[in-house]
């Protein structure tokens, strides 16, 4: 994908985007196919384990993306994840910092 594309996603990005981001996130960490994680999958239920949710959050904060380790752990759903990072920026910001 060229920059030029990128930048074009990210401006019209939307919640469920965000959410396939995460998808695909977990998923590298789960070592499982992201189409296998639906939006309110269990990810723990499904193997994630505190180690990758921390993980997973530094690699949201390195990205400049605010992430709460407690508040993905006590709501491990890629649903949950979507609204709890949405609070904190816009789709369109996520969707750049994270592409």
């Amino acid at each position: 994908m060229t920059s030029h594309s990128i930048a074009a996603a990210a401006e019209t990005a939307t919640p469920e985007a965000v959410t396939g981001i995460l998808r695909g996130i977990a998923a590298r960490f789960m070592k499982v196919e992201p189409e296998t994680l639906e939006a309110d999958t269990n990810l723990v239920h499904r193997g994630l384990g505190s180690l990758e949710i921390m993980r997973i959050v530094s690699e949201l904060r390195r990205a400049g993306i605010t992430a709460d380790v407690r508040e993905l752990a006590t709501d491990p759903t890629l649903g949950a994840w979507t609204e709890h990072l949405l609070r904190a920026h816009p789709a369109d910001e996520i969707a750049a910092r994270l592409a």
